[in-house]
């Protein structure tokens, strides 16, 4: 590092760091809800609007895919105006693609509106480990991030037994005219109190970089090979997890043991609570155990492609079975946020937003391809076939071991 942090009184700054901090973690839980709600909204969507399997598959990735695609500009944007102005504006887009997909009449609306909330959530978690960044000290960054990370997926949790609650009584549609109610009020929060440095902080001034120098600086980052590996477990680690609880966790539940909309979501519910529990947890071993990020991120990912393969064929024999699977999956089984971590401490300061947007950029490129490739697997299989849920889980479990061992043999061949 050349740069340094003049840190204000700890207490001071942890309290004023929390009032900073929470529009940006409002408009995370946001973007955590609005990639897992699709699991609770398939079957609305296929009684409702006759959506396949497939058009499910797009539906849910084209949130993914505009998010995915977004993550080049965002880091740049970050770098150059900060955490504040970038999510902020970005999230205004979040209000319209809500109201779109609350109106939509086909499966292309659907999409368009997807694609639209994707890409005004895309700024959300690179802002609240930006903030993080310039607020606390480096070897408190992967304990930051794990509670981010953990307190975001309060959204998750409530796309489960709530959503499907509120589905329910109110209808999907109705539901998300109130989610673009809270998604302005994200914006107006952010612009209000977000402060992209603490007091006492001295930023680096990159606000004169042309556009030629930041891409320069991204060209840096992407031959950073530590971010290199870090992008390629990033890939598949959780977008497999969020293919599970995010899309076809719930048809799964209720095609394989017929459990109705407020039965799935309890299951996902116990799914979510793994989720929540597992980044704070790995960031607190990271803390005492320095020097083994790698170990805990293959260990993660090793687990994780257990989970699905023990899910493809011991999971049917009870929905008990499956939700303990589930469990497990969900929290030893997510290494985000090491990955985050280790690639936040891979590069000089002024370039941190480029490097953690480009292995975030991994991840949902991760998504919209396992979240496709799954609907496709599913696809080819009678409607609500178990043998489908079957094929899919196996091909995460595979995907999930091939990158947890290429993921070892590479770091090991760096640290060589």
């Amino acid at each position: 590092m050349t740069e340094h942090i003049k840190h204000s009184p700890p207490k001071a700054r942890t309290s004023h760091f929390i009032l900073v901090l929470a529009p940006i973690l409002l408009a995370f839980s946001l973007s955590q809800f609005f990639r897992s709600a699709q699991a609770l909204l398939a079957e609305p969507l296929r009684g409702e609007l006759a959506v396949t399997p497939e058009q499910l598959g797009l539906i849910s990735g084209s949130f993914h895919f505009a998010f995915a695609l977004m993550q080049i500009p965002v880091g740049v944007m970050l770098d150059r105006y900060g955490p504040r102005l970038t999510n902020g504006l970005l999230m205004m887009a979040t209000v319209v693609g809500v109201i779109i997909f609350a109106n939509a009449q086909s499966v292309l609306g659907l999409m368009i509106g997807q694609a639209i909330i994707g890409l005004g959530c895309s700024a959300a978690f690179m802002a609240a480990l930006v903030l993080a960044a310039r607020w606390t000290a480096p070897e408190k960054f992967a304990a930051a991030s794990g509670l981010i990370v953990s307190f975001s997926l309060l959204g998750v949790l409530a796309s489960s037994t709530p959503l499907a609650a509120l589905v329910e009584t109110h209808g999907w549609r109705t539901v998300y005219y109130g989610l673009a109610g809270i998604s302005l009020l994200a914006v107006v929060l952010d612009l209000l109190f977000v402060r992209d440095n603490p007091p006492g902080y001295v930023a680096p001034d990159h606000k004169g970089e042309t556009v030629f120098e930041a891409l320069k600086g991204m060209v840096s980052v992407w031959k950073n090979r530590q971010v290199w590996l870090l992008s390629g477990v990033a890939f598949f680690s959780y977008p497999a997890i969020l293919t599970v609880r995010g899309l076809w966790g719930g048809p799964y539940l209720h095609d394989v043991f017929s459990l109705n909309a407020v039965e799935v979501g309890n299951v996902l519910l116990i799914m979510t609570i793994g989720m929540i529990l597992g980044p704070p947890s790995y960031g607190q071993l990271s803390r005492k155990m320095p020097g083994k990020i790698h170990g805990l991120i293959v260990f993660a990912v090793l687990v994780g492609a257990g989970a699905c393969l023990l899910q493809a064929f011991i999971g049917p024999w009870g929905v008990g079975v499956a939700a303990v699977l589930m469990l497990i999956h969900g929290f030893i089984g997510s290494s985000a946020t090491l990955s985050y971590a280790a690639s936040r401490q891979a590069v000089a300061e002024h370039q941190i937003g480029r490097a953690l947007t480009t292995v975030n950029l991994a991840t949902f490129a991760g998504l919209f391809v396992l979240q496709g490739i799954a609907g496709l697997i599913i696809g080819q299989f009678d409607a609500g076939s178990p043998g489908g849920y079957q094929a899919m889980f196996m091909f995460l479990g595979i995907g999930l071991a091939v990158a947890g061992i290429s993921f070892w043999f590479g770091a090991k061949r760096k640290r060589d």
